[in-house]
């Protein structure tokens, strides 16, 4: 019997082995495939995810648009109906001494009452093509009246002076 003296004979002979451990290569393959299988499981919810998302987003633009071109519709025909009640107000209230309506107060009637007629008859798409055929025929008269615009604008919303 061995008594453990340190000699060689003495112990039983174990081969420890301190360096990397080797699998297989079928072990790894395996592992390997495993991994890239459930990468492609989270790349595939992911889009997925993704593709819900686009598709919620995308109908909740949808919405937005329709709910803005309905308003849009309706602040169009408030204020046909509100020029419709400046040429009513205008044909009632402004007359002359005599009782006369004022021939320059019934034309400005007749032209509110003809600009909420055509407020109520076109699209918006109408309307921008009008608009932009009108620029394009008087461009000089166009940059003048933005001008004006932006005087009386810039004198309502301005910071007031003392």
């Amino acid at each position: 019997m061995p008594t453990g003296t340190g000699n060689p004979g003495d112990m039983p002979d174990r081969t420890e082995n301190t360096g990397p451990r080797t699998e297989p290569p079928e072990v790894v393959a395996n592992a390997i495939d495993d991994v890239s299988d459930k990468a492609k499981e989270v790349v595939d919810r992911a889009s997925e995810s993704l593709k819900q998302t686009s598709a919620s987003a995308a109908m909740q633009v949808q919405q937005a648009q329709k709910a803005m071109v309905e308003r849009a519709n309706e602040v169009k025909a408030r204020a046909a109906s509100q020029l419709f009640q400046a040429a009513e107000t205008l044909r009632s209230e402004v007359r002359t001494g005599q009782g006369q309506p004022v021939q320059q107060a019934e034309a400005l009637a007749a032209n509110l009452e003809q600009l909420g007629r055509y407020l109520e008859a076109h699209s918006f798409d109408q309307i921008e093509s009008d608009v932009r055929h009108t620029i394009q025929r008087n461009p000089w008269q166009s940059v003048g009246i933005a001008v004006a615009v932006g005087w009386i604008l810039s004198r309502i919303f301005g910071p007031r002076r003392r």
